[in-house]
């Protein structure tokens, strides 16, 4: 039988309405006020459908009349302004191990009134989320908010999501928690049943931010590597942050690297990156090199400050700490390949003696290409408030995204 010949289907007046208020609202997620004539600018649409557009957008609580702007030096009629009519904050917490970080965002625009408390997180839940609900209420109200102005929360910590169901579903740093752990039932308690929840991975929240600061890698294959606590991952495939039906994939400190080693990990199994490469093994690798008192209270930031000086012992151990990584790094590459590789966290601060002894050892791999292996960088800014920055953009993400079904809904 002859197939039939393809028609390109022609766009309906629905289709173009719809794609005309998408453009038009992507004009506002900067969080500007703009006039008609600088939306007309930014997409190039007539004058008459922006202004209907933006009377739709008034009309269904989307924008509001943000003013008058002033005349321009010509003199003239002064133009309105416009921006998103949503002013209700987003909250981001950092739940993580010694540390709680709280973060605010509006629905546009970078996170700020960063604030750290220390506390070490019992393995009791209620109370954990009882001193937190004491620092939110006093943290809301030096804004001027309760806790029913919020949009959204976002809440970071250790340990696997299901993201399907906002589910913690191990967290090898707070075992006492249990497993399948519903902490978006603890956030609602908090802040109401209307609240919209976000239980992100840690690693993969900071890893998300990287997005944000270098939007070239939108285009490319990304490993983040977080350290600090724990060692995990977050690979990102042309914007998209990979998890896997458990959420295992970016679990790096928990890949064998020695089936030899006998330190029991906080998952239950030997040999594993993130027991490897520990401050404490590091400790017991100065300590064999006669250096106790280095050894002491020793920290990553300090150990590659004492290699970048040419101290022996320190360079032994970031030597060791290389060849571990390397080990991991080979054989993510054998089913990931990546573009780029970004330490953050600890490891960030790794000297040029790290670097070098990490690329010599992956470039002993004949099937890396001539022009070289992935690249490394070195990435040294606050992890809690990477996270904050990361969890965001997924909580703006999902109500601008709320929008667009409820524009293709209305031109139905």
């Amino acid at each position: 039988m002859a197939k039939k010949a393809q028609v390109d289907k022609v766009a309906s007046p629905a289709d173009i309405k719809l794609l005309n208020r998408q453009r038009i609202l992507d004009v506002f997620k900067t969080g500007e006020k703009k006039t008609a004539m600088d939306v007309q600018s930014a997409t190039g649409i007539s004058k008459p459908t922006i202004m209907r557009t933006l009377q739709y957008f008034c009309d269904g609580g989307i924008l509001r009349s943000a003013g008058l702007v002033d005349a321009s030096r010509m003199g003239g009629k002064k133009p309105e302004c416009f921006t998103l009519a949503d002013r209700r904050p987003i909250v981001c917490i950092a739940l993580w191990p010694g540390r709680i970080t709280l973060a605010m965002s509006y629905l546009v625009g970078d996170v700020y009134n960063i604030k750290h408390y220390e506390h070490e997180l019992e393995q009791d839940l209620d109370r954990v989320f009882t001193y937190l609900k004491k620092i939110l209420k006093d943290y809301l109200g030096e804004e001027g908010l309760d806790f029913k102005h919020v949009y959204g929360v976002e809440l970071s910590t250790a340990g696997t999501v299901d993201y399907k169901s906002n589910k913690l579903l191990y967290n090898s740093q707070s075992p006492g928690w249990g497993s399948n752990i519903d902490l978006e039932k603890y956030i609602r308690r908090i802040f109401g049943s209307k609240i919209v929840c976000y239980v992100e991975n840690a690693g993969k929240a900071v890893g998300r931010a990287t997005l944000l600061d270098w939007p070239e890698l939108n285009r490319q294959r990304v490993l983040t590597i977080f350290s600090t606590w724990g060692i995990s991952a977050c690979l990102i495939d042309s914007g998209h942050v990979l998890n896997g039906k458990d959420s295992l994939i970016g679990e790096i400190g928990h890949m064998t690297i020695s089936d030899s080693d006998q330190a029991v990990c906080n998952c239950g199994k030997k040999g594993c990156l993130e027991i490897m490469v520990s401050i404490g093994r590091v400790k017991s690798i100065l300590q064999e090199q006669g250096e106790e008192q280095l050894a002491a209270n020793i920290t990553f930031p300090e150990l590659f400050e004492h290699s970048e000086q040419g101290n022996e012992a320190a360079r032994a151990a970031v030597s060791y700490l290389a060849h571990r990584f390397a080990i991991a790094l080979h054989n993510i590459s054998l089913s990931y390949n990546p573009d780029i590789v970004v330490f953050q966290g600890d490891f960030a601060y790794a000297d040029d003696f790290f670097d070098q002894c990490l690329i010599k050892e992956l470039q002993e791999f004949r099937y890396y290409p001539q022009n070289g292996i992935f690249r490394t960088e070195y990435d040294r800014r606050e992890l809690s408030v990477l996270a904050a920055r990361g969890g965001s953009t997924l909580l703006k993400k999902k109500y601008f995204a709320t929008i667009e079904n409820e524009l293709k809904n209305d031109s139905m």
